[in-house]
């Protein structure tokens, strides 16, 4: 699919004193794989992509963890975050980051508490970190799309326990962070090409990989300022088909998908925060970079740079960005598909 570029346009006015300014125009490069994408037919085209088939295979993890905090990727991929003592009771989806069958690779990263105990009992003391009781267990379970998917519905795929040492001590206790990967593997009918064809973000300059990052997020956040639709729904199209396809979704399903988008867009009182204080991640095997919050606040915590507040909810975007083979840097990132 030819890559294309769209240019959004628009003037800046400065007022100074009783005196207007007029600025030049300033126009906004932002990269998209999908020009043919519009409002009027991102869920159509959504529908057409995606197949549907006898067994329609999808995979969950249920996650019980203890005395710290987890991030969890698959194939190198954020599937899931938890900065809370709680533990989710339903299993959670990660088909999105099967791109196709075969060994599936899945890491968690373990952080000490903090002052989790004291925000939600009132005592207690703070954690910095992890302690001989820490422990994490997870399980994959698969189910069939076209079944109930109900709990005896669910075939076990793998079941992890975190190791500890020969005392019966968590294998990193008194260490403030904590990795470990292992494997499954995984059959689906489907196969998603996601972020394979990118390039190695770790062998391009750094500074101003950094600086095209920033320049995409900071461009994206003109569809918000903008209300533009026919953009969200270019940007988003890449992600969704991914998402569409590796979930079998059916119209409805995808209906919902772009009514969320739409409620995000349109939502009152809408702000764009500045981008700042962040850091900039590679995900996806170094093919995938994202910037990410430096902030531990529990709003914000784990979130990418480009913050927007409304009067019901803070979100942000998922703004993943991969470099197509053959594209050069200097013209700018692309959205993952």
């Amino acid at each position: 699919m030819k890559n294309t570029s769209i240019y959004i346009s628009f003037l800046i006015f400065l007022f100074a004193c009783v005196q207007e300014k007029k600025q030049p125009e300033i126009s906004i490069k932002i990269n998209t794989e999908f020009p043919e994408i519009s409002a009027s037919n991102f869920e159509q085209k959504l529908l057409e992509s995606v197949k549907h088939y006898k067994k329609e295979p999808l995979y969950f993890m249920r996650i019980n963890k203890l005395n710290c905090i987890i991030e969890v990727l698959l194939n190198d991929y954020p599937v899931h975050k938890d900065y809370k003592l709680s533990n989710y009771a339903t299993p959670l989806a990660i088909n999105r980051a099967i791109l196709r069958s075969g060994e599936q690779k899945l890491t968690y990263r373990l952080y000490p508490i903090g002052d989790l105990l004291k925000e939600e009992y009132g005592e207690g003391d703070t954690v910095t970190t992890l302690t001989n009781g820490t422990s994490v267990f997870i399980t994959i379970v698969k189910m069939d799309n076209n079944g109930q998917k109900r709990l005896e519905d669910e075939e076990v795929i793998i079941k992890h326990t975190s190791l500890n040492d020969a005392k019966g001590n968590f294998i990193a206790t008194g260490k403030p962070y904590y990795e470990f990967t292992f494997s499954f593997d995984a059959q689906v009918p489907y196969e998603n090409e996601g972020w394979t064809k990118g390039q190695d973000l770790t062998k391009l300059d750094q500074k101003l990989l950094k600086q095209k990052t920033l320049d995409f997020y900071n461009s994206y956040n003109q569809i918000f300022e903008k209300k533009n639709m026919d953009l969200l729904a270019k940007l988003s199209f890449g992600i969704e088909k991914r998402n569409s396809i590796a979930s079998y979704k059916k119209s409805l399903q995808i209906h919902e998908v772009w009514n969320e988008y739409l409620s995000d867009l349109n939502a009152p009182n809408t702000i764009v925060k500045t981008i700042e204080d962040y850091s900039m991640v590679l995900y996806g095997n170094n093919k995938i970079v994202f910037l990410r919050l430096n902030s531990l606040l529990p709003d914000y915590r784990g979130r990418g740079a480009l913050v927007i507040e409304n009067d019901d909810y803070i979100f942000s975007p998922g703004l993943y960005l991969y470099l197509p083979e053959g594209k050069k840097l200097e013209d700018g990132l692309y959205m993952t598909n």
